[in-house]
């Protein structure tokens, strides 16, 4: 009796687990997580993210190129905070480069330009250094790197 009730658990979870999943796409950390959350020992969460890999709910690579494409291009983040955040998903480098590959580089420059010109214009500053050093730390603060900044002040 106790085995029944235990697959009819990981029936449930496994079931659960597909809602999630086909509702936004998850990574494999992301949904152990969960599932340990729901009661499930690591055991069976290993087992039912192992299933849902092989059922095509999951998958690393296209959870890090839709991570990617949200916050870099609809959430203006850089590609230092992007690739930091997917590390702390304990994501697998390979998804994690793929990912930051598949943005298209002329929507991320232009991204770019449009975060910075909004910015600007927000910032009320006394003279362009000023303006430019508050700038530069709202830039670094959204996870753009050095040379991406350094562009955008010196080509203003």
């Amino acid at each position: 009796m106790p085995n029944r009730d235990k697959q009819q658990i990981d029936s449930a979870l496994l079931d659960r687990a597909r809602r999630w999943c086909a509702m936004a796409e998850q990574c494999e950390s992301g949904v152990r997580q969960k599932l340990v959350a729901w009661g499930a020992d690591s055991v069976v969460a290993d087992a039912v993210v192992g299933r849902l890999r092989d059922e095509g709910y999951i998958d690393d690579g296209r959870y890090a190129r839709a991570y990617c494409e949200s916050k870099m291009l609809g959430q203006g983040w850089g590609r230092q905070k992007v690739l930091y955040q997917l590390r702390l998903k304990r994501l697998p480098k390979e998804a994690i480069d793929s990912g930051l590959a598949a943005v298209n580089s002329e929507r991320y420059d232009e991204m770019l330009h449009e975060v910075a010109d909004r910015k600007r214009q927000e910032l009320d500053c006394a003279d362009d250094g000023e303006r430019d050093r508050k700038l530069a730390a709202f830039l670094q603060s959204r996870g753009f790197t050095f040379s991406e900044i350094n562009k955008i002040i010196t080509n203003n």
